[in-house]
Order: C-alpha cells, then sequence, then structure tokens
C-alpha cells in the first residue's frame, strides 16, 4: 500500500497559515493542494481536471475533488466521489498533522457527517 500526504477538509485553514502544503508521490500541482488552501476553487478544481487522465480514479485525486465539491455545494457530486473512493482500492494516506488515516476512513466520515448535516 503506497503512503502518501493528503490534506484534508480540517487541515485546510491550518495549511494556509502555516507552510504549503505539498504533494507527496504526485506531480507537485496534480492534486490542487495549494491552490485549495488558498481558497481558489476554480484553479484547484481545474488542476484536479486535468490531471485525469494520469490519475482517474487514485483514492487522493477523487477525496480532494470530493472535498472541493463540498466546499463550493455540490454535496451530490461529493457524495458520489466518497462512495466511489469506498468502492476502489484503498490507500493509507498521511494528514498534514501527521496523522495516518486510509482514503476509506476519510470517506466514510465524510459521508456519515453528511448525513447528519442534510437531516
Amino acid at each position: 500500500m503506497r503512503t502518501l500526504v493528503f490534506l484534508g477538509a480540517a487541515a485546510l485553514a491550518a495549511a494556509a497559515a502555516s507552510a504549503q502544503p505539498a504533494e507527496i508521490g504526485y506531480e507537485r500541482g496534480a492534486l490542487g493542494f495549494e491552490e485549495m488552501a488558498q481558497g481558489d476553487w476554480s484553479k484547484a478544481e481545474d488542476k484536479l481536471m486535468a490531471s485525469a487522465d494520469e490519475l482517474g480514479a487514485d483514492p487522493a485525486r477523487l477525496l480532494q475533488l470530493a472535498e472541493l465539491y463540498r466546499q463550493t455545494g455540490r454535496a451530490d457530486e461529493a457524495e458520489t466521489l466518497y462512495r466511489e473512493v469506498l468502492g476502489g482500492e484503498d490507500k493509507t494516506l498521511v494528514l498534514e498533522d501527521g496523522r495516518v488515516v486510509t482514503a476509506h476512513n476519510i470517506a466514510s466520515m465524510r459521508l456519515s457527517t453528511e448525513m447528519r448535516a442534510s437531516r
């Protein structure tokens, strides 16, 4: 299982106030970390869409795109991507704060949070 850095939603604010986030194991910018940390959702989406040919259904890409959708009011699209992550290969992810989680864990937590919020 490949380990990579994933900048989750909880780390976005911290990243904006600290050093710029970086992708590990991916071409710099492919996952739109810097743009998301700066709140430039349009540019982040452009980068994530541009990486589709190379990364496709990679869980880190899908989680980043789902987070972008969630942040920009597209909850249904985000939910679809979280479910796609759960249906695919799991990966170990290291959050910026050093916590180790899995892609499936993040997707499950987001789906659970979204379901509670929609009640």
